[in-house]
C-alpha cells in the first residue's frame, strides 16, 4: 500500500498500482489522477515510497494487535518522528478508530461534510470534490480480531468517516460475463465485511471475500444485482420492481424481504435462506430457460440448496439466526466438515489453511464463536476433533490422522 491522507475523521489510502482497488476508488469517487507515481486529488498531492510504506503498514498492523517487538517499535517510532503531518494524522486516525467501543455508520451527508473539512487542511488543497447523488460511501467492518486480517485491513485502503471505516474498493466492470458494463463492482477482501446501501434503499451486508455488482440507479421494471460470495439482503419492498440477485446462471427473486445468499465459487452448493417474507430460487433450465419445475419457493427458517455438480435443487429447514450469524461477527459450525471449516476460516481470517492429511476433510466439527481470534477458534475446535494444528502469521496447518 502506498501513501495516505487523512483529516477531520477521514482517511483514504492511495496505491502505487493504478489498477489496484484503492486507486480505482480515488479515480471513480474523488476525481483523482495519477502521474509519475503521485496521486493528485483536486490539487492535493499524495506521494509515496513503496518499500518504506509497505513495511510501515506491516508494523502498524502489528502495533494495533499489540505484537510489536522492541526493535520493530523503534523502527515505527523513528518513522513517526520524521513523518509528514498527513502521515501522522493517518496513523492517529487509524489508532483512534480502533479504540472506539462502537463504530457508527456515516451517512452520505456526513461523508460530504467530512470531505469539506478534509481538503482545506491538506497542503495545496483545492475546492471540495462533488459527491454524486447516486454515490454511497460503504461502511467497512473488520470481521475478526486476527491482526493479519483485521489490523492490516485498517491500514490497507480505506476511509474513516465520522468514526466509520469505509472501504473504497470501487471499480467499473469492463465486460464481466452476464453483468452489464455500466454496473459497479464492490469487493470485500478476506478478513472483512461491509455494508452497501443501494439506490432504492435496499441494504446489503457482504461477507468476507465477496463481490457485488449493482447499478448506480435502478430503472425499468426490474431491480437486478449480481453476487459472488455471501451476502445478507434487506430488500426495500416494491411490487412494481421485483428484486433479483443473479448467482451464476441461477436467480433469487423477491418483491421485498430479507434473506441470505451463499454463493462462493469454491463451495459445492448455492444456498439461500429466508429471514422474512418469501423468496423464489430460480434454477437455470436447459438452454438457460427456466420452467415452473425450476422454481423453488422458500419461507422463513427454510433454505433453498442448489447442488452445482448435479444441478439438484431442494428445500430444507434452516435456522436463520445461525445462517446470518456472520453478520453479527459470529462463526457457527454445526457438524460441519473440516474442509468446509477450513475454507471459512481462510476467508474470515485472511490466511492460508492447509489440511496435512486428506482423511481430515471428512471430520465434522461443532462450535460457536463470537469475535474470537483465530488461535482461540482453532484451539477450541481442536478439542472437539481428532486433529492438531500449527499456526503461523501466514498459514494455519491442520494435522492428524483423520476421523473414523
Amino acid at each position: 500500500m502506498a501513501g495516505a491522507v487523512a483529516a477531520s475523521g477521514v482517511l483514504a489510502a492511495a496505491c502505487p498500482d493504478a489498477a489496484s482497488p484503492a486507486a480505482v476508488f480515488f479515480t471513480a469517487r474523488l476525481g483523482a489522477t495519477r502521474q509519475a507515481g503521485v496521486y493528485q486529488i483536486h490539487n492535493t498531492i499524495l506521494s509515496y515510497t513503496i518499500m518504506e510504506l509497505s513495511a510501515i503498514h506491516e508494523l502498524i498492523g502489528k502495533d494495533l494487535a499489540g505484537e510489536l517487538l522492541p526493535e520493530e517499535q523503534a523502527v515505527l517510532t523513528a518513522w513517526l518522528a520524521q513523518a509528514t503531518a498527513t502521515e501522522k494524522l493517518t496513523y492517529e486516525a487509524i489508532r483512534h478508530y480502533w479504540t472506539l467501543p462502537v463504530r457508527p455508520v456515516a451517512t452520505a451527508a456526513e461523508t460530504a461534510a467530512a470531505l469539506e473539512a478534509l481538503l482545506p487542511r491538506l497542503p495545496d488543497a483545492g475546492s471540495t470534490p462533488p459527491v454524486p447523488e447516486e454515490a454511497r460511501i460503504i461502511p467497512f467492518a473488520p470481521a475478526t480480531p486476527w491482526w493479519r486480517g483485521r489490523a492490516a485491513a485498517a491500514v490497507a485502503g480505506v476511509a474513516v468517516v465520522g468514526g466509520a471505516l469505509v472501504y473504497g474498493v470501487m471499480q467499473q466492470l469492463s465486460n464481466e460475463a452476464g453483468v452489464p458494463p455500466s454496473y459497479t463492482e464492490y469487493v470485500t477482501p478476506r478478513g472483512a465485511t461491509a455494508k452497501v446501501l443501494l439506490a432504492d434503499g435496499t441494504a446489503v451486508w457482504l461477507n468476507a471475500d465477496s463481490h457485488l455488482w449493482y447499478p448506480k440507479k435502478f430503472g425499468g421494471q426490474q431491480r437486478e444485482v449480481y453476487l459472488q460470495g455471501e451476502a445478507y439482503f434487506d430488500v426495500m419492498p416494491s411490487r412494481q420492481q421485483p428484486f433479483t440477485v443473479h448467482v451464476g446462471r441461477q436467480q433469487v427473486r423477491v418483491l421485498g424481504t430479507s434473506f441470505n445468499v451463499q454463493a462462493y465459487p469454491e463451495e459445492p452448493t448455492v444456498e439461500t435462506a429466508v429471514v422474512t417474507g418469501r423468496v423464489a430460487f430460480i434454477r437455470a433450465g436447459a438452454g438457460g430457460a427456466a420452467t415452473s419445475q425450476d422454481t423453488l419457493y422458500v419461507t422463513p427458517n427454510q433454505q433453498a440448496v442448489f447442488v452445482k455438480r448435479t444441478a439438484a435443487l431442494r428445500r430444507q429447514p434452516a435456522n436463520s439466526q445461525d445462517v446470518t450469524a456472520w453478520n453479527r461477527g459470529e462463526l457457527v459450525f454445526e457438524q460441519t466438515p473440516l474442509d468446509e471449516v477450513a475454507r471459512t476460516l481462510a476467508r474470515q481470517y485472511n490466511t492460508s489453511v492447509v489440511l496435512e492429511n486428506e482423511a481430515l476433510r471428512t471430520c465434522r466439527l461443532t462450535g460457536r464463536f463470537q469475535h474470537q481470534s483465530l488461535p482461540e477458534v482453532v484451539r477450541l475446535l481442536a478439542l472437539t476433533g481428532s486433529f492438531g494444528f500449527e499456526l503461523s502469521p501466514k498459514q494455519l496447518r491442520i494435522t492428524g490422522p483423520g476421523c473414523r
